[in-house]
């Protein structure tokens, strides 16, 4: 993947983890049995975030080409891509569910449920994590290589 690609796949799962986000404080404010599991799960995304701008930033930094390790990271973006993908399905179904809500709203009832089981936030958060962890290892490795082999100007 060369270095334009990798930077577009990382902006495509910061603008992911910006709308998942944005939901999650959308159910913040509506469902109060589940306000411990959003804080937690924005709080992955929020570090997930900073992550993936890190990451940008190096990808579009005078080495990005030398970042061979994170050009190699197509896979991970993916599987983080389509986990923020899924948990955007999920939310957006539930908070758009329809008219019935919106009856159900006018009355006084709360008719908005946080779509996932405490356990499942948990495991959300782990899947996460690890996609966050391969690419601070992936970067890590590159800084290191970089910092070893500077690049060396041909000017």
């Amino acid at each position: 993947m060369d270095g334009l690609g990798s930077a577009a796949s990382v902006i495509a799962v910061i603008d992911l983890t910006a709308k998942v986000t944005s939901l999650c404080f959308q159910y913040f404010k509506e469902v109060k049995s589940a306000k411990s599991d959003i804080k937690r799960l924005c709080g992955e995304l929020d570090t997930l975030k900073t992550t993936l701008h890190s990451t940008r930033q190096l990808f579009d930094g005078p080495n990005g080409a030398q970042l061979q390790t994170s050009q190699r990271l197509r896979d991970g973006l993916h599987g983080c891509s389509s986990q923020l993908i899924e948990l955007q399905t999920k939310l957006e179904t539930k908070l758009n569910a329809g008219t019935a809500r919106k009856a159900m709203r006018k009355f006084g009832v709360r008719a908005l449920k946080w779509p996932f089981e405490n356990k499942d936030v948990g495991s959300i958060i782990r899947t996460l994590e690890g996609y966050r962890d391969m690419l601070s290892a992936a970067l890590t490795i590159d800084l290191a290589y970089v910092a070893a082999y500077p690049l060396i100007s041909t000017y």
